[in-house]
């Protein structure tokens, strides 16, 4: 049973990779699988056996959430844009009770609220940014030594960034310049260009998850207030995504709010008890 529901974690997680804005990391710790998620893989080659044992449902679920439901969520993002945006802002919105109640299970410290600003303001500046850009770097479409570093360390920034609460790894590689190219050798099989990318990705999601899995260790409550700080941010830039449609349109997102923050605030109680 613990398999099947790490499965559907794993699915909503991979579905949110999908969503430009909406951060995966963000959906680990509304499901409630943030910390072991990181944790798991920080430990895999010091315990690997049950580092993959517990991986592997949540990447088959992944997996199975972005192929699946690819073509539903471009849908559903084209023809009911602010209901669906809005149904994951539901989602982060009742998932910060929880993220708060952990953060202070300890005595508050004060010093707790700068890395909460810190990366409240990274993720202003990051959507400001995304504003102002025009992803303006030309198409990568032929493999050279210099192509081939910028892509790797642009998918290790953004895999590390990825697995961080809030941030949205397609949005860092539009910034880094990145998107439109990675995006073009995966609907083209452009083996080439995406050898450079996955190897960048792994280091990402290694180095990441081992950084923030020290931080957990030693500074538990300041990097929840960080965590805290980056979900906060994010919600502009989906409100952004999201626009505003009256009509049916502004009726269902109501609605889509009010079944994210509930499911949300459900899986929070649940995690307590």
């Amino acid at each position: 049973m613990d398999f099947l529901s790490r499965i559907v974690k794993g699915l909503v997680v991979g579905v949110a990779n999908i969503i430009p804005g909406v951060s995966g990391g963000t959906m680990a710790v509304v499901m409630g699988i943030y910390d072991k998620l990181i944790g798991a893989v920080s430990d895999l080659r010091k315990d690997f056996k049950n580092s993959v044992l517990y991986l592997l449902p949540i990447g088959i679920g992944a997996v199975l959430g972005i192929v699946l439901f690819s073509h539903l969520i471009e849908f559903l993002l084209r023809d009911f844009t602010m209901p669906t945006n809005i149904f994951f802002l539901g989602l982060i919105l009742g998932s910060i009770p929880m993220i708060y109640h952990r953060a202070v299970r300890e005595k508050f410290k004060k010093v707790s609220l700068l890395p909460f600003f810190v990366s409240f303001a990274i993720m202003m500046v990051m959507t400001l940014l995304q504003n102002v850009s025009d992803e303006g770097s030309a198409l990568i479409t032929t493999l050279t030594v210099g192509s081939a570093v910028r892509l790797l360390l642009s998918a290790a920034v953004a895999a590390a960034c990825m697995i961080m609460p809030g941030i949205s790894g397609s949005m860092v590689m539009g910034l880094l310049g990145g998107y439109t190219s990675v995006l073009t050798a995966i609907s083209s099989m452009n083996i080439p260009i995406l050898i450079p990318v996955a190897v960048g990705v792994l280091i990402g999601i290694f180095a990441g998850a081992k950084i923030i899995d020290i931080c957990m260790k030693r500074y538990e409550q300041q990097t929840y207030f960080a965590i805290l700080g980056l979900i906060a941010g994010s919600i502009l830039p989906i409100l952004l995504n999201a626009g505003f449609t009256p009509g049916l349109q502004a009726v269902l997102s109501v609605v889509t709010l009010i079944a994210g923050a509930s499911i949300a605030i459900w899986m929070g109680k649940m995690e307590q008890n």
